[in-house]
């Protein structure tokens, strides 16, 4: 089973998401300049969603684990030096190598929930043996001789699963994990998110702006600072695509969270608006279309291409960007049903934000509301047969 996220949604003047250069990120599609909303930065917004209403366990990124460890570990009766040195044994060992400028951090940054943080100072407890290789007592050259063991300890594969499958968050689950030095510690993703796009041609503007020192003597003009932000206004394409059986093995076989955990995400894709550069622009705008594609066989598909063309309002008529891009994807997806059929699809619940002329062969599937769509595409799942 499979569910597709197709949303369209346009925002006002903002700088969403920055590239190295601080302006709004972009790119080339259909041979002109569009937009762009990386998939790491909706992601992030999806996370922080999950926190902000308690919707689902979200792990978190962080090179301090050592730190975190080190507060579950304060009752062991051993010295702090020696506790220090067991745990940095342990993260070389199956998360990380120290950092080089910062010892007390890892030199990657780890993406950990907070189950399998307390699965990894069990296994300190257990282990303790095999990573305490020496005494801070047996002086200097003892040291030495440790920190040379330390680098030779061999992962335990035992561990390594006990750690993997501690218990993932929500958000690990569905977008995975890597970590190159540790395959073994890797999560393959069950949700795929692709970098928004509008669906039209995009030329980017520059805002310059000044401000007033306010204890100016009224002798003395002109600004106390001055600079230019870049921001842009777009009507976005996103699309997300999530493959239930892998999010059910991510959670341990735990099919009822794994619908949890969609239905959560399905609504936190809506809601969750990026943060960059809120506080001057305040972008707060929601989507004006989203259609959930239930899929138990066949291969998904990005609608992207319904806007290889560049969409124009055309002249003369009394017509927006939103509904030009809502027709020309509901055009599209009428024009793929035609050509590879509909073998395989369960449902295509779909909201709106007032655009029934604009839908086409969708209409049918209009439920009216966020809530319904949702609730429609979680009913298909239960539906459905077997994986």
């Amino acid at each position: 089973m499979k569910i597709e996220l197709h949303v369209i949604q346009n925002f006002a003047p903002s700088c969403l998401n920055r590239d190295d250069t601080n302006q709004p990120k972009d790119c080339d599609f259909g041979g002109v300049r569009r937009a762009r909303i990386s998939s790491q930065c909706i992601k992030r917004a999806v996370r922080q969603h999950f926190r902000e209403n308690a919707a689902c366990d979200v792990g978190t990124r962080t090179k301090r684990l050592k730190q975190k460890l080190l507060e579950r570990l304060q009752d062991m009766s051993v010295t702090p030096e020696e506790l220090s040195a067991a745990v940095d044994v342990f993260l070389a060992t199956y998360y990380s190598k120290p950092d080089s400028k910062r010892p007390d951090e890892t030199a990657v940054l780890l993406y950990i929930g907070e189950p399998e943080i307390e699965e990894a100072a069990r296994c300190v407890h257990e282990l303790w043996p095999q990573l305490c290789v020496a005494s801070p007592a047996e002086g200097r050259t003892a040291g030495k001789r440790a920190k040379k063991d330390r680098q030779s300890l061999s992962a335990d594969a035992e561990i390594t699963d006990r750690l993997r499958h501690a218990g993932l968050s929500a958000d690990i689950a569905l977008f995975g994990r890597m970590l190159a030095e540790l395959p073994d510690m890797n999560v393959d993703a069950a949700c795929q998110v692709a970098h928004a796009l509008s669906t039209h041609k995009v030329d980017m503007e520059m805002d310059f702006y000044t401000a007033v020192d306010d204890l100016n003597p009224e002798s003395e003009t002109g600004a106390g600072m001055m600079g230019v932000t870049g921001f842009n206004s777009a009507c976005f394409y996103r699309y997300a695509l999530i493959h239930r059986p892998q999010l059910v093995d991510n959670l341990g076989g735990d099919e009822a969270l794994a619908n949890e955990v969609i239905r959560a995400f399905l609504l936190a894709s809506v809601y969750a608006i990026p943060t960059g550069k809120q506080n001057s622009m305040a972008a707060q705008n929601l989507p004006s279309f989203g259609m959930f594609v239930v899929r138990e066989r066949g291969a998904p598909c990005s609608l992207a291409n319904a806007f290889a063309e560049p969409v124009r309002p055309l002249l003369g008529r009394d017509e927006d960007l939103i509904g030009r891009s809502i027709e020309a994807l509901a055009g599209y997806w009428g024009r793929l049903l035609r050509v590879y059929g509909s073998d395989g699809i369960v449902a295509t619940p779909l909201f709106h934000d007032g655009h029934e002329k604009r839908l086409g062969e969708l209409a049918s599937w209009d439920k009216g509301s966020v809530q319904a769509a949702v609730g429609a595409a979680m009913e298909a799942f239960q539906r459905a047969p077997g994986e």
